[in-house]
């Protein structure tokens, strides 16, 4: 066996053991969400050149909550954002329009946050321009560390809203399900979050992730190994600790 295929092998050995680990906490989590998307268009350089590390005494670090792996989807034209932070500081976000599929503009100007430690949530304002159905985005959060800037990126697709059924949901659990079950992952959490307190994820909103993270443990070889494996164990942990 070879240096460079045992490297691969012990890769592959460490991620299985992740699978397993995210299959025991669905045991722990009450099963609410159904996010299964068919359709995972793999994310482009701009979301997959890294992962989302967070400052050096941070903990666990920032994330986003959406998909990064593969491209998310939402039928809003002013989606709800989400994402953890380990700590207070202001972050700031951007918002990118793909020209193609290689370059990018931003639309709107940079929007600085005051964040709180655990879920943090924006809705899409008015200080945006209206997305528009058909194009895809990047969503853009920052924040300032000892050595330098940690960026974290996270793509969607707005799909047209017409192609949804005009639905009145009974509960929670039950809009969530339709929204995860038709791959809008924005508005799935957008609902799972109103089940809880500010700054908590929540049971509804762990079914969720924890949905998303087997969604992004299969995406294949294109992605970096290291970067999955990193954003597993991060969701395993904001899971575990019931946050």
């Amino acid at each position: 066996m070879n240096h460079q295929y045992f490297g691969f092998w012990q890769n592959s050995r460490r991620l299985t053991s992740l699978v397993v680990g995210v299959v025991f906490l669905i045991s722990a989590v009450p099963a609410y969400a159904e996010f299964k998307p068919r359709d995972r268009k793999p994310a482009s350089g701009y979301s997959r050149a890294g992962g989302s590390r967070g400052c050096s005494s941070s903990g666990i670090p920032i994330m986003q909550l959406a998909p990064q792996t593969f491209i998310g989807k939402t039928a809003s034209t002013r989606p709800m954002l989400a994402w953890y932070m380990s700590s207070s500081q202001t972050v700031r976000l951007r918002i990118f329009e793909f020209d193609s599929a290689t370059t990018v503009k931003q639309i709107g100007k940079v929007k600085e946050i005051p964040t709180t430690i655990g879920i943090n949530k924006l809705k899409l304002s008015l200080d945006y321009p209206e997305l528009t159905v058909g194009k895809t985005y990047f969503w853009q959060i920052a924040i300032d560390c000892e050595a330098r800037p940690i960026v974290s990126n996270a793509e969607f697709t707005v799909i047209n809203p017409q192609s949804l059924a005009k639905n009145r949901f009974a509960s929670i659990p039950e809009s969530v399900n339709y929204y995860a079950e038709n791959e809008l992952w924005y508005e799935a959490f957008e609902e799972a979050l109103k089940a809880t307190n500010n700054g908590k994820l929540g049971e509804t909103g762990a079914s969720l992730i924890q949905e998303l993270a087997q969604s992004e443990m299969t995406t294949g070889s294109e992605v970096d190994i290291k970067i999955i494996k990193q954003r597993i164990e991060d969701i395993q942990r904001i899971i575990s600790e019931k946050i």
